[in-house]
């Protein structure tokens, strides 16, 4: 009698760990609320809106934490040393491995157009990105809308960009 009980108990701690082990693996690609949740290396190129790049590619650091908040940086060479502070923001699952982040960023001070720069006016960039994750949990593409704005909060210049991430690993 004693035999079956612990027959029993070691049969059901069995199916728990499996279930619980199945779970655990399952996780990383189907919590879609979580799968965003890291730092990414991005590759971004900017555009005209129609398709036409602006520019050759840069990178960027894409960190989305939980809560839906995240922090960016750039390298993008239009911006003078300093220029450009780091952005802030927050993301938001949508559904079918679709997220939509936004975050803003201050432009400290003004610069004239010198190419490769278009010149920036003090005030805050904004960007508004859709991300979608199509190849598996460890990247994603994304198309973002770029706004610039000035110290008023007046739109002098719109944009847009492509980008590809890889998770940081």
């Amino acid at each position: 009698m004693k035999s079956g009980w612990i027959k029993m108990l070691v049969a059901t701690g069995l199916v728990v760990a499996l279930i619980l082990s199945t779970g655990f693996n399952a996780s990383a690609w189907s919590h879609h609320d979580q799968e965003i949740v890291g730092t990414w290396r991005v590759t971004v190129q900017l555009n005209n809106c129609s398709g036409t790049s602006i520019g050759g590619p840069f990178q960027s650091l894409l960190t989305f934490a939980d809560g839906e908040t995240m922090i960016e940086d750039t390298t993008n060479p239009g911006f003078a040393a300093g220029q450009r502070g780091t952005g802030h923001g927050i993301w938001e699952y949508k559904g079918h491995r679709t997220y939509d982040a936004k975050s803003v960023a201050f432009i400290n001070f003004t610069t004239p157009a010198a190419p490769p720069s278009p010149g920036f006016t003090a005030g805050t960039q904004t960007i508004d990105q859709t991300i979608e994750f199509n190849h598996g949990p460890n990247q994603w593409s994304a198309d973002a809308k770029v706004e610039f704005a000035d110290a008023s909060g007046t739109v002098y210049r719109q944009a847009c960009a492509a980008a590809t991430a890889k998770r940081f690993e």
